[in-house]
């Protein structure tokens, strides 16, 4: 189906936030699975129910992972960790999910401006190794301290000094696609992990068959053929099944990136940067999956070149053959053509002498009846049968090369 002017201009609106102030707790799930409906939309918003006054629910669909965000207000600013609204069950029942697997939570508390003492207060929720920074120009300070509890949800906190309720929701969703790309781009790291021993594998061996082509015989050239198109197989499979993932983590590397320069964060004394715990954590493991795929890339094209470099000998060798008996060829048909001369040459004489003999008959028996011959005509007709007997050898031979 052709895309229209309309279908583009629908993709500029398809990330909504959710606009709201005050106290509230935002609980985001990301999960992968299939949706039980063939068609839906990019996002669709869902409206409070009885039970949850005033709460609203927005489900988005993305390529990989749909994700469920609840913004649930409170009525005073709390003292502890409020009670979970969303599970994930019901996340994946929102999403219609029919077969789903988990991929992350992160649970936000929206607060006011923060204390002045940020320290007990974050003890207070039993925060660990905190990091923490300024957002939006000083308009806000996020802090979380990335641990996962027992509900497989990590919590950051969010103090809001002066974001109005547009720039809060907005605030609040790159936090949390921050925490959502940050997972979906570390799920290339098992791979990069597996494929760890297999590439030095692979290294090894690619070193094994370089040497060997350098001083394997004409004879073994097939055999250390075969073994390099089976190195080079298994290193295509390996960068096949892996392309998507691992660049998949390249580009939601670039949107964590994207995202924590959007927050314009400034430090807070005593705290680690948000963006720069983020950072330190996540970049090296980004880094290992681009490093793999680059190992396999360029493992791919040593492979190949080295069955190229081995073709190329192989059709050297061919050649030289072919020259060798290209040479033998000619020096037969140079035997040939000097055997052919002096058959030739014989075949003169014989059937000169055959000729001369039945001339010779013929004076003998002209002479017995009494017809005298003068024997210096046999003698005239000896150099006169040789010349004719050549000359008609020779048009022949000359007639067949034409």
């Amino acid at each position: 189906m052709q895309a229209t002017a309309l279908d583009f201009n629908s993709e500029l609106h398809a990330r909504p936030s959710i606009y709201f102030s005050g106290p509230a707790v935002v609980e985001h799930i990301a999960l992968a699975g299939t949706a039980s409906t063939a068609h839906h939309p990019n996002h669709r918003t869902i409206e409070a129910d009885d039970e949850l006054a005033g709460a609203s629910t927005q489900v988005e669909f993305h390529t990989e992972f749909v994700t469920v965000t609840r913004v649930t207000p409170l009525e005073r600013e709390p003292r502890e960790w409020p009670g979970s609204n969303l599970s994930t069950e019901e996340a994946a029942r929102l999403a219609g999910l029919s077969d789903w697997s988990f991929i992350c939570r992160l649970e936000i508390l929206v607060c006011g401006a923060a204390p002045a003492e940020l320290g007990p207060f974050l003890s207070a929720f039993h925060f660990g190794d905190t990091a923490a920074s300024t957002i939006g120009g000083g308009a806000a300070l996020v802090c979380s301290d990335f641990r996962v509890g027992d509900n497989r949800s990590s919590r950051a906190i969010l103090f809001n000094s002066d974001l109005n309720a547009y720039r809060l929701g907005r605030m609040i969703r790159r936090v949390y696609e921050i925490e959502t790309y940050r997972v979906m781009a570390l799920l290339g790291l098992p791979d990069a992990r597996r494929l760890g021993p297999a590439l030095g594998g692979y290294d090894r061996k690619l070193v094994e068959l370089t040497n060997r082509h350098a001083t394997t015989s004409a004879e073994e050239h097939k055999r250390l053929l075969d073994e390099i198109s089976q190195l080079s197989a298994e290193v295509i499979s390996a960068a096949a099944q892996t392309r998507n993932r691992f660049g998949a983590t390249a580009a939601y590397a670039k949107i964590v990136e994207e995202r924590i320069v959007e927050l314009r964060e400034t430090h807070v004394p005593g705290f680690q940067r948000f963006g720069v715990f983020v950072a330190r954590r996540f970049k090296p493991a980004v880094r290992s999956c681009e490093a793999t795929a680059l190992r396999l890339e360029q493992l791919s094209h040593a492979t190949m070149h080295l069955i190229d470099l081995l073709q190329t000998r192989i059709q050297v060798d061919i050649e030289v053959q072919n020259a060798v008996q290209i040479q033998a060829m000619a020096e037969r048909a140079e035997t040939q053509v000097k055997i052919q001369r002096a058959v030739e040459g014989l075949s003169i004489i014989a059937i000169s002498y055959y000729l001369l003999s039945l001339i010779k008959v013929a004076f003998e028996t002209a002479d017995h009846a009494g017809l005298h011959i003068d024997p210096i005509y046999m003698l005239i007709s000896i150099p006169v049968v040789i010349g004719a007997v050549a000359l008609a050898i020779l048009r022949v031979r000359h007639a067949l090369r034409s």
